[in-house]
């Protein structure tokens, strides 16, 4: 359960600066060294104030979960929509809001992972650039697109990687490997 805490808020920290023009990676810290630092420190100092306020207020939060979902769900909306009006004055932004709350339960519901959803949204219209740049440099061929990715080593290894991954979610993967474990026995 903390892994996915780890990854959805890496993704959401991802997902910030793509939409601020940044390329996250390791060429952050030399490209914009004054923006790297600033958020470390910032991250550093929010630490300092969480543990500050979180053990004077632990008997305060501690009866906070307490109370019931009556009162607790409506506070939580109430304050969701003051603070999504407030970003740009805009009611259609707390229609927007709402919406997208009614679709994230409704994927939580049916078991959809938040971390996934998070990083097809942020890493989507990046990978629609990519497609088009590498169809571009292909002259519009599927077939030697196709061969590109199994000629370079590096492409061939993240292929095979994918590959890989979505066979092993698959109940064809574990009808191998069983048959695997039929033929040791």
């Amino acid at each position: 359960m903390k892994i996915k805490g780890i990854l959805l808020v890496g993704a959401i920290i991802i997902g910030a600066l793509f939409i601020h023009g940044l390329n996250p990676g390791p060429m952050l810290m030399i490209d914009t060294p004054h923006l790297f630092w600033f958020t470390v420190g910032n991250l550093a100092l929010a630490n300092i104030f969480l543990l500050v306020f979180g053990l004077t207020g632990i008997r305060v939060f501690a009866k906070m979960v307490e109370l019931p979902k009556g009162i607790l769900v409506p506070v939580i909306i109430v304050l969701s929509v003051v603070g999504t009006y407030t970003i740009q004055n805009n009611i259609v932004d707390v229609y927007w809001m709402l919406g997208f709350g009614i679709f994230g339960y409704f994927l939580k519901s049916y078991g959809f992972q938040v971390g996934p959803v998070i990083l097809g949204v942020i890493l989507g219209p990046l990978m629609d650039v990519s497609y088009r740049r590498a169809m571009m440099s292909c002259r519009d061929e599927i077939g030697l697109a196709t061969k590109e990715l199994f000629t370079n080593p590096i492409s061939l290894i993240l292929t095979l990687a994918v590959i890989w991954m979505l066979l092993s979610q698959t109940p064809l993967w574990t009808w191998i490997k069983n048959g695997f474990s039929k033929k040791e026995a």
